[in-house]
């Protein structure tokens, strides 16, 4: 199982970014979608949401939960 960063999106209601992660299963080669996760639209600017990104999933990876994404982590 291996998660990555999907991509981060502009929410034109709120005027803020998101990011979010794909979760895949599998032996490589084979590997399929597992889930799709999201924060909150709570960035200022997409690097923004990128870096917050990157700092989920070392958090994932060590801890095995994501941040609380309801909020700027």
């Amino acid at each position: 199982m291996r998660t990555e960063i999907n991509r981060a999106a502009f929410n034109k209601h709120t005027g803020k970014w998101s990011v979010s992660f794909i979760t895949w299963m599998g032996n490589p080669g084979y590997e399929y979608v597992a889930g799709e996760t999201c924060s909150a639209s709570v960035f200022n600017c997409e690097d923004a949401a990128l870096e917050a990104g990157r700092r989920a999933l070392t958090m994932l990876e060590s801890t095995g939960k994501y941040p609380n994404m309801c909020e700027a982590f």
